[in-house]
Formats: structure tokens, C-alpha cells, sequence
């Protein structure tokens, strides 16, 4: 009686849909993958969802289309996904959702003064300048990254953790194509990626339309082509050298794979020119993350604390 009942509960319940979950079939090895990873686009697209809420001045939808679609991006999380960085990306930004984003509220914040204070470190200050001084022999960008402050015994100072520019990953790009063919050239300029970052640095869109058409055209011949290619990097790089442009996707990987010592205090960029003060586009900036600008001064450095399009300046002096 048993056997039998067993033989009707299978047949009746079970059936021809019965899937045995343990062969090796490429379907239950993706089922079994996705049971594994589910969490963790599902993870990531909660913390979007709650990031977009934290600014006050910001509609949802803005918010999330101008900080957080690059991380939204299907290829972007696909891409580093079997990378290292991914973890660190994710870890990152929910860093950056409870450390960083606490600025829209003024919640926990370096106080302005504490950095003042910190510029009496002559040492301290020695080390920024000479940065800053190096940081004028770049052709293509400015240096910038994280800025913390951090309590020692003498007293707090300032720590800068730099992170590679994306406009300068882009020039160094640029520069790798400059003798490839030229339906590689044009093909990388007609990328949405490249058109978004010549964008960015102040590039006027009809000068890379003008550029792609005349090269796509048959007139001029293969050596003024190489010319104008010539041109056209060069005109990139004296606008991209007074600009630093920052990629979310590398922030976030930072401040999730780096132990950051210190107190974080916000955003830091140099200034290649001497003593020129933080531009329109860093004050307004200032709005989303807290600017410090930091520039050579007649006696060392000055700092610009930009906060929400107030600025608190301050000079670090090397020779009293």
C-alpha cells in the first residue's frame, strides 16, 4: 500500500514537470549561479534607490540621472564585475551613502577652522606644496582626490589621496591612437563615453563633428589628416590641463578597497596656474560635494574651502 501510495503522490503531484535539480545541465548551472549572485545586483539597485533620496535640493529623478546613472550602467557593473575593483566599487558606495552624502545635511562635518589649524604643520605644508609644484609639469590635467584631515600629536594636518583624473586616462587614450588608423580614431571619437568627457572639458561639440566629417571625407589627403589629428589632441590637452575631472565608478573604488586615514573632509584639486581662484564650475560644484581648491601662494599655499558656494580661504605659510 505504501509503494503504490508513493507511485500516486509522484505521478499525480510531480508528473512529467518533475526537474531534477542536481544534473549538470547548462540550465540548472545558470539556476544555480543566479541563486548564488542574486544579491547582488539587488543589493547594489537598493542603494541607488536610497541614494537618490538623501539630497534635499534635488528631485529623485535629476539626482539620479546626474550622480548615479554612471553606476547604473549595465555594462559599466557587468564589465568590472568579474573584476576586482567591483567589490571595492560596491563596498565604495555605501561608503560614500553614509560618509560622504552626510554634507547635503551638514551632518558631521570637518569644521572650516580645523583646517586652518592644520596649516600651521610646516610639514604638513611642505608636502602639498611640493605636490602642487609637481603637479605643474602635467600637460593634460590637474591632480586631485580625497582630502582628510588627521589628528597627531603635534596637532592635525592635512593627508591628500589622489586619484588618477578621468580626463587624463582619456588624453593618454588620445595619444595611443594618434598614429592607428583612421577609422580607429574617428570610431573612438564617435563613442558616447568620448563625446560625454570632450563634454566635459569644454570641447565644443562642432569641432569634433567638423573633425570626424573632414576625416571621413575623401579631399584632403592621408598627411593632413595626420595633422589635423595632431590638432585636435593638442586643442584637447590645453583644455583638459586646467580641468580634473573625477569618475564616480574610480571614487567609489577607492574609498572601498583604500583604509582612508583620517577624517574625511571632501573633494581636493590643484590649481596650475599661480594664485588663480577656484573657477565658477568649483563653486557650483561645491552644491553636490564640498571643493577644497588648493593653490601656490606667494609664501606656500592657499586653500580655497568651498562649501555649498561659500569659500573660506586660508594660507599655509613656509617662511615665517
Amino acid at each position: 500500500m505504501g509503494i503504490e501510495c508513493d507511485k500516486y503522490y509522484f505521478d499525480v503531484v510531480y508528473g512529467p514537470t518533475f526537474i531534477d535539480r542536481r544534473k549538470r545541465t547548462p540550465t540548472n548551472r545558470l539556476r544555480r549561479f543566479l541563486n548564488n549572485y542574486w544579491l547582488i545586483p539587488v543589493f547594489t539597485l537598493c542603494l541607488e534607490l536610497f541614494a537618490i533620496t538623501l539630497p534635499p535640493t534635488d528631485s529623485p529623478i535629476k539626482n539620479l540621472k546626474d550622480r548615479n546613472i554612471y553606476f547604473l550602467k549595465g555594462p559599466v557593473i557587468l564589465y568590472n564585475l568579474a573584476s576586482t575593483d567591483f567589490p571595492y566599487a560596491l563596498i565604495g558606495h555605501f561608503k560614500e551613502i553614509t560618509l560622504v552624502k552626510k554634507y547635503s545635511f551638514n551632518i558631521d562635518q570637518v569644521p572650516s577652522e580645523d583646517i586652518a589649524r592644520a596649516l600651521e604643520n610646516k610639514e604638513s605644508v611642505r608636502k602639498i606644496y611640493r605636490r602642487v609644484i609637481e603637479s605643474r609639469s602635467y600637460a593634460n590635467t590637474e591632480l586631485g582626490g580625497i582630502i582628510t584631515l588627521v589628528n597627531t600629536p603635534e596637532g592635525p594636518e592635512l593627508h591628500l589621496h589622489e586619484i588618477p583624473s578621468l580626463n587624463k586616462g582619456f588624453s593618454e587614450k588620445l595619444h595611443g591612437l594618434e598614429n592607428s588608423s583612421i577609422e580607429e580614431f574617428i570610431a573612438f571619437l564617435q563613442k558616447q563615453e568620448s563625446r560625454e568627457t570632450l563634454a566635459r572639458v569644454g570641447m565644443d561639440e562642432y569641432i569634433t563633428d567638423n573633425l570626424v566629417n573632414v576625416l571621413l571625407s575623401q579631399k584632403p589627403d592621408k598627411d593632413r589628416k595626420r595633422i589635423l589629428v595632431k590638432d585636435f589632441i593638442k586643442t584637447y590637452d590645453i583644455h583638459s590641463e586646467c580641468k580634473y575631472i573625477l569618475s564616480p565608478y574610480d571614487f567609489k573604488s577607492i574609498l572601498g578597497a583604500s583604509n582612508i586615514e583620517g577624517k574625511y573632509v571632501g573633494l581636493f584639486h590643484f590649481h596650475n596656474n599661480y594664485m588663480e581662484p577656484p573657477s565658477e564650475v568649483d563653486i557650483a560644484n561645491s552644491s553636490a560635494d564640498r571643493q577644497i581648491v588648493i593653490t601656490l601662494g606667494d609664501r606656500g599655499i592657499v586653500i580655497y574651502d568651498l562649501i555649498k558656494g561659500k569659500d573660506f580661504i586660508y594660507r599655509g605659510d613656509l617662511l615665517s
